[in-house]
């Protein structure tokens, strides 16, 4: 039984292995060609020595190309995201090295900022409270949530403590990790131990663990990365360090950097700014700024006196209901104020001790960050009401026709999330309030309230516009047909289009600035409410942010050090640089002029976590998106600094951390005199040549999430350091990568990495996949079917060039002789080419060209589309077409080289091994070059002759269906197929072949030709029927028909499209494929009848069925052989 268990599970094990056979092979090839390429340091590329040219011109006479990819943050494994936009650079450094340039694609780690240490001093909070096994004691859900809230909450080393009035929210780690509580919980579901775990409450330990890790896995997916430019950034990497401690001193001196009072997103749990990099969800959301309005309370409604009159702490204070706006100029038309009824609102003191402000808590909590509560960060809250007892308060309404005071309000949909709870009512202006006072005047019992409330309350005219008058918002409703308050969607286009005119185009009808436009009496009408304490300066979140400590996000008014972006000589310069630059896409180029249109000021220095020390002011970091928008440079000269990713090994230069002060990275990367007698001029001076060599970038790709951001902020920099000619070249942006169509989340299961993708599939079936993911700034596709599938594909195709090659050697040395190896059969390598040859040729260098073109445009897609699936689609049809004579060894041979170099930049093991093992170069394949015997542009003769035999099967198959159908419908309905032709017979086919256009044609195309203008590409369509009338031609039945194709095809390609000479002689591209058609069509014997020869004597039925004929398209009969 033992022996029969063991026999049946060798025999499973069996199967398992031959089923994955071809998939090891693969991996065993690119294993040995990744250590061969590692062993030679192919990917380890330098600038010349050649001292006989100057720094500047080097790039003329010895042409080089550098891409970056941003440096990945190192809390994790790389996954194939990742990979994803890695693999546009990694395709594009294979292409630049087919064109003989010096390919440079360096590589760092990010590890500045917050997600590190937030995630170490994690785990050193659950250390303390679950011990080195991390066993958390048996709870119920919600005991769980408070003891993982406590965790959170607990203090470690210099961690800030966590901020009143903190409720956790489910972040996007959330959504990543599923169930996942607890640091410890996350990392052990990627398969660490508890021991391993334990290692990294210590911050640096990530630094020393995931990096290498990185290293592995893009060295198992083949990249051409050189790697001895690589490095950490923060100050633990002391050359690093000193760099961007260098780049903030230089910006500080021009006054890009700046310190004053802003609005930032703020986290109190972490007690400094919480940027992009900083958050776990709510990237790219800014600080909205508002205009608080303070509608004092002159009486309150019944229920809501008695819960006042209740609060002991309101007596003799001012009590204010506080709405939020963005349209104060429009305060003149209020006509009431809106609540929600089913929200709490708070009594909240404000700054000065005589007044309370009523707003939400979430709104209170942000003001008290803006020094509009007692204490900053502290909200002091005497007590709550409901909406519903604040419904018909009477309030005064700054600046409002209505001087008496208006009343508030029921609405429906008022948010808790967005700004204060209170909600101004301009019905001249804004749909919501139009419609939702409308509704409240028809059903004054259904909403409860009393009709001097509204009565009398009626819009009043604030701003004109032409579209819309001085009642913009009735006008539009009307005109949008909108009925009620609930028509969300319709009121949503409403308020879009009210606000765009409204600002755009209106002029103040009332008040202090009448006849003034919108846009210059707004901010006019604020400063005077602010003025009159009538109303303050407020912020709060777009959305909702949250920290990667799990701190839900204010806007906290505060001094901080920031860069000024959006300074108008600064953004100018960015403008420019940006619009020399190539973006690969019209809609990457947009979002990037959008970003420069609304960036301003950003916070670039913080407290906590890991980072270089802002050089004038040690006690602050600087921030993550800060130190990384110019470390490009730092490639070009890393591999001479230092050989670790620490700094801790020297480079071969020699220099030390203390050598590379201000003063060198002045001269090095800024061209400024070293000081006399600098004892390093010597090793500085080959730094300085290493960065005007591979100086600018060429292009830099990122996921398109990263514009509104880092990049734009890549772009300000390098224009504020360098100059024009050192700018960026290009930048090309793609979306995010989906997992079979699914987005990519752990808690679904539906996530790869990039160790897993080269494990499963192997490197270049993932690389082939990931070309095929697709190319647009929309989001991608990875699909592992597509990576299965190429396994099977690359395997069989190298199977089939090692048969041709073998075939090809035969030929070489018998070229006389036909040869067959396999299913490859050649003919004499001494024969002359045919037509077909030449078809295949010209195909061959139509898509060669169309490749080039799409790696040219970093379009991998189409590069894979034509340089490999539409590359075997031609070679297919060649090996059928010339079946009964053999293919022409110099063809296979010259698509074979071809293939292997098209596939490269993206199967470079696959390249590499064919390349070198089976047809046995000595050189690598990195080594080769683009075809350099490539024409201008293809052999256009040729492709007309590659399609006209294409379509001779389909136009053969055409009539023998359309001969049965006429055949049966003759027969009746009863009948058999035909009497006269039975395709499953034998048959034969005669092919007429006409040597001249008829008179009609030809007649029909000269008056079109006579009324076309090329410059509009239209006809003048009365003076085509007079011409045609007065030839006479339009008695014929076929000349309209016939003239309106020939009109679709001058709008598709144009005058050429009047030529219909062929380019080709007929006759013989028919003869040379006669035993093709005889193969594919089953007929035993075919004849060609050249109707232009005198010898031509036809029958009735052959004259007959030779009628339709013309050049290019030969008609046809078909007979069973007798």
């Amino acid at each position: 039984m033992a022996d029969t268990t063991t026999k049946n599970a060798a025999d499973s094990a069996g199967v398992e292995a031959k089923k994955t056979v071809k998939r090891d092979t693969l991996i065993e090839i690119e294993k040995k060609w990744q250590k061969d390429w590692q062993d030679n340091h192919v990917f380890e590329i330098d600038m010349p020595e050649d001292d006989s040219v100057a720094p500047e011109k080097l790039h003329d006479k010895y042409p080089k190309w550098m891409g970056t990819f941003p440096y990945p943050y190192m809390n994790g494994a790389l996954h194939l995201g990742h990979a994803f936009s890695v693999s546009k650079i990694e395709f594009a450094t294979g292409w630049e090295r087919l064109k003989g340039k010096r390919a440079l694609f360096p590589f760092g780690f990010h590890v500045t900022g917050m997600p590190i240490k937030a995630a170490a001093d994690k785990i050193a909070r659950e250390l303390e409270m679950f011990g080195p096994d991390f066993i958390v004691p048996e709870a119920k859900d919600a005991d769980e949530d408070e003891l993982s809230e406590k965790v959170s909450e607990m203090s470690v080393d210099k961690a800030p403590k966590a901020g009143e009035g903190f409720h956790s929210k489910k972040t996007k780690v959330a959504a990543k990790f599923g169930d996942k509580k607890y640091q410890f919980q996350i990392m052990q579901s990627q398969g660490l131990s508890n021991e391993e775990i334990a290692k990294f409450a210590d911050a640096e330990h990530w630094l020393k663990h995931y990096p290498p890790i990185a290293v592995e896995d893009l060295n198992a997916l083949g990249c051409k990365i050189d790697w001895r430019r690589a490095f950490l950034t923060t100050d633990h990497n002391p050359y690093y360090d000193s760099f961007a401690r260098w780049q903030f001193e230089r910006l500080h001196e021009m006054g890009k950097i700046k310190f004053g009072k802003r609005y930032t997103i703020w986290s109190a749990k972490d007690g400094q700014p919480c940027m992009d990099h900083d958050r776990q969800s709510g990237e790219g959301v800014a600080p909205q700024e508002y205009t608080g309005i303070k509608l004092e309370v002159l009486d309150w409604s019944d229920e809501g006196s008695q819960i006042v009159s209740a609060i002991p702490e309101l007596a003799g204070k001012k009590v204010f209901l506080v709405a939020a706006t963005l349209r104060p100029e429009t305060m003149y038309g209020q006509t009431n104020c809106f609540v929600g009824t089913k929200l709490e609102y708070g009594f909240f003191q404000s700054a000065d001790a005589s007044e309370v402000y009523v707003v939400s808590d979430r709104s209170a909590r942000n003001m008290s960050f803006q020094g509009l509560s007692p204490a900053n960060g502290k909200t002091v809250k005497l007590g709550a009401i409901g909406g519903q007892a604040i419904v018909g308060t009477r309030v005064n309404a700054p600046l409002s026709h209505y001087k008496d005071g208006v009343y508030v309000l029921p609405m429906d949909n008022v948010l808790a999330t967005k700004g204060t709870g209170v909600v101004t009512s301009v019905p001249s202006d804004s749909p919501d309030d139009f419609t939702t006072l409308r509704d409240l005047k028809k059903k004054i019992d259904y909403y409860g309230i009393k009709p001097e409330w509204v009565e009398g309350f009626e819009p009043v005219p604030v701003l004109s516009t032409a579209a819309y008058g001085e009642m913009t918002a009735p006008a539009i409703c009307e005109e949008m047909k909108i009925q009620s308050q609930k028509d969300r969607d319709q009121l949503a286009k409403a308020k879009e289009a009210a606000y765009k005119e409204g600002f755009y185009s209106g002029t103040m009808s009332v008040g202090d600035f009448k006849g003034e436009s919108v846009q210059e009496a707004k901010q006019k009408v604020r400063d005077l409410l602010i003025a009159q304490s009538s109303g303050f300066a407020y912020a709060e979140p777009e959305g909702l942010v949250m920290s990667r400590s799990g701190d839900e996000c204010v806007v906290a008014l505060c001094d901080q050090w920031y860069l000024d972006y959006g300074e108008a000589s600064w953004k100018a310069l960015a403008e420019k640089c940006l619009g020399g630059m190539n973006t690969f896409g019209d809609e990457t180029r947009h979002q990037f002029e959008l970003t420069l249109d609304w960036l301003n000021q950003w916070a670039c220095a913080r407290t906590y976590g890991l980072g270089s020390k802002v050089p004038w002011d040690p006690t602050y970091l600087i921030e993550s998106l800060s130190d990384s928008t110019i470390y490009m440079s730092y490639y070009t000269i890393a591999h001479l600094l230092h050989r670790s990713l620490d700094g801790s090994q020297p480079g071969p230069l020699g220099l030390t951390p203390e050598d590379i002060d201000n003063a060198a990275w002045d001269y090095v990367l800024l061209g400024k005199e070293l000081p006399a007698g600098h004892s390093k001029a010597k090793e500085l001076e080959q730094l300085r040549r290493s960065f005007l060599y591979w100086y600018p970038v060429d292009v830099r790709n990122s996921g398109k999430d990263l514009i509104q951001n880092h990049l734009t902020f890549w772009i300000y920099i390098h224009t504020a350091m360098f100059p024009e000619s050192e700018w960026p070249r290009g930048v090309r942006t793609n979306g995010h990568l989906l997992l079979n169509g699914e987005k990519m989340s752990k808690s679904t299961g539906n996530t790869l990495s990039v160790r897993e993708s080269t494990e499963r599939y192997g490197a270049d079936a993932t690389r082939l996949a990931l070309a095929d993911a697709g190319d647009s700034i929309e989001d991608a596709n990875f699909e592992e079917a597509t990576a299965n599938a190429a396994i099977l594909r690359l395997f069989t195709l190298m199977e089939w060039i090692a048969d041709a090659q073998s075939a090809l050697v035969k030929s070489g040395q018998s070229p006389d002789e036909s040869v067959q190896v396999n299913d490859v059969a050649l003919r004499a390598a001494s024969s002359p080419f045919t037509t077909i040859d030449r078809v295949f040729e010209a195909e061959m260098d139509k898509l060669a060209l169309a490749t080039g073109a799409a790696y040219e445009e970093m379009m991998y897609r189409d590069a894979l589309k034509s340089g490999f699936y539409d590359f075997q689609i031609s070679r297919d049809w060649y090996r059928e077409v010339t079946a009964a004579s053999g293919m022409h060894p110099v063809l296979i041979r010259k698509w074979i080289s071809r293939q292997i170099i098209q596939l490269s930049p993206i199967t470079p093991h696959w390249s590499e091994h064919v390349w070198k093992t089976i047809l046995g170069n000595a050189m690598s394949i990195m080594d080769a070059r683009w075809p350099e015997d490539l024409p201008a542009e293809a052999n256009h003769a040729m492709l007309t002759a590659g399609d006209y035999i294409r379509k001779m099967v389909r136009s053969v198959r055409d009539a023998e269906t359309a001969m049965l159908k006429k055949s049966k419908k003759k027969g009746g309905k009863n009948a058999a197929p035909t009497a006269e032709f039975k395709p499953s017979d034998p048959k034969v086919l005669d092919v007429y072949v006409a040597g001249e256009f008829p008179d009609w044609q030809e007649n029909v195309i000269s008056v079109l030709r006579d009324h076309f203008d090329a410059s509009t590409g239209k006809f003048d369509d009365k003076a085509v029927i007079a011409s045609l009338g007065q030839k006479g031609v339009l008695k014929n039945k076929k000349a309209m028909p016939f003239a309106q194709e020939i009109k679709k095809r001058v709008a598709l390609l144009g005058p050429t499209a009047f030529d219909r000479a062929l380019h080709f002689k007929e006759l013989d591209v028919l003869g040379e494929i006669v035993p093709y058609l005889k193969k594919n069509l089953g007929y035993s014997e075919i004849r060609l009848v050249d109707l232009s020869s005198p010898e031509s004597d036809l029958s009735d039925a052959q004259t007959k069925a030779a009628e339709n004929a013309v050049p290019g398209e030969p008609s046809f009969l078909m007979a069973n052989i007798q």
